[in-house]
């Protein structure tokens, strides 16, 4: 790494000089158990937070480790992945977590010092950090692996003391803002899953009196189409009767730009940035290439959706695309996927996928119900978004005196 000069008092140094890097277990497919010890993934590291998710693993506790065992202010790393766009990334328990250790595909940071622990996660969560990863994939690592000396090695400016407690200050308040976001935000998810599941699968949608349709008696037909009972007056239909299904134009990595406004979204969500967009209003995106084949997106408003996404866009404008988000679930996605190399989607196997369709009057008063919910969730997102681009911008304006830290 080139070295640049610092303000007075500051240092270069490795991550090995103030932290440990720690392995996680390794274990087999028959050691997986109900419960027991947590075991953390890659996929628990999300937005830089670690969540703990339904499909979790556990090993008895044969297995435990106390160094690998999750303490708080631990950095989890994703040091082997199939995706170039996950190697490195980085999670910091915020919270206290019981019971906990990482994978072998992980690795725990922790800092040698109480001290040190939030700088190191502020630093691990920096674009300097992330530049390192990009340049050691670069330059011939192993495919998608990071070994323990890369992260060891790993060098980064050091303030003094004082300026290192303000800047660790700093840095857990603005942290504690976007965790609280990030909940806000997964509870809001939640709120229109449960919306969508009540209405359209459980079909407790209100009546004409205001009661839960199916609980209170409503009358379900038998529908041959999707061999099942659905209330009377609904419809089968397929997902190209539903929805305009097409793949944007792509642009190449050399034409996104880190200063770009708008979003840009590929198979795995947001790619990076453009000084253009294609699509000025928040769309659902089905990733169509890849190991994330069928994941489901939605983007922010004025961003650039390129060919590796299918738009899923509904033909009734009228009708929330939140419906069709949420409908995705209950489709047979992976029955449309194709390629034995590289998995795909087209819309020739998508768009005869079956979907219930009902009434019309049913579908407006989901989207004029759910409708607040999205507009909520992506207000949150783009404030999360201004406060981590505050987090990133601060490291780069202090190395170059752009900024300095004021101490209480």
């Amino acid at each position: 790494m080139k070295e640049y000069d610092l303000p007075v008092g500051w240092k270069y140094v490795s991550l090995a000089d103030i932290a440990n890097v720690i392995n996680g277990v390794s274990f087999k497919p028959n050691d997986i158990k109900k419960e027991g010890i947590r075991i953390l993934r890659s996929g628990n590291i999300q937005s830089g937070y670690l969540v703990l998710k339904d499909d979790d693993v556990f090993l008895d506790n044969t297995y435990y480790n106390r160094d690998n065992t999750l303490q708080y202010l631990d950095n989890c790393i994703t040091a082997s992945t199939g995706s170039i766009d996950v190697l490195g990334k980085c999670g910091t328990v915020f919270e206290e977590i019981n019971n906990c250790q990482i994978g072998a595909f992980m690795r725990l940071v922790r800092s040698k010092s109480k001290d040190d622990a939030l700088y190191i996660s502020f630093i691990l969560h920096s674009p300097l950090y992330y530049q390192y990863i990009r340049r050691l994939s670069k330059n011939g690592t192993s495919i998608n692996n990071i070994n323990n000396s890369h992260l060891e090695e790993f060098k980064f400016p050091l303030p003094p003391k004082n300026v290192k407690e303000e800047i660790s200050k700093w840095y857990y308040s603005l942290e504690k803002k976007i965790a609280l976001n990030t909940r806000m935000n997964a509870e809001l998810e939640a709120m229109a899953k449960q919306l969508y599941d009540y209405w359209f699968v459980q079909f407790d949608f209100p009546d004409e009196n205001g009661k839960p349709y199916k609980s209170s008696g409503g009358k379900m037909v038998y529908n041959p189409t999707l061999k099942r009972e659905i209330p009377e007056g609904w419809e089968a239909c397929t997902l190209g009767d539903f929805c305009d299904l097409y793949q944007p134009k792509t642009i190449g990595t050399d034409e996104m730009s880190k200063n770009g406004k708008y979003h840009v979204y590929g198979a795995n969500g947001l790619i990076g940035f453009y000084d253009k967009y294609n699509h000025e209003k928040s769309e659902i995106v089905m990733a169509c290439r890849g190991n994330s084949c069928g994941a489901i997106n939605r983007t922010m408003p004025f961003s650039w959706i390129t060919g590796n996404a299918m738009v899923l866009s509904v033909k009734d404008k009228s009708i929330s695309n939140e419906f069709i988000s949420q409908c995705t679930n209950y489709m047979n996605i992976k029955g449309a996927i194709t390629g034995s190399g590289q998995p795909q989607l087209t819309r020739e196997n998508l768009a005869p996928l079956l979907m219930i369709y009902p009434l019309q009057n049913i579908l407006k008063q989901f989207s004029k119900k759910v409708t607040p919910i999205i507009e909520h969730r992506l207000h949150i997102q783009k404030t999360n978004e201004y406060l981590t681009h505050l987090r990133d911008s601060l490291l780069p304006m202090l190395m170059n005196g752009q900024v300095t830290v004021e101490q209480e």
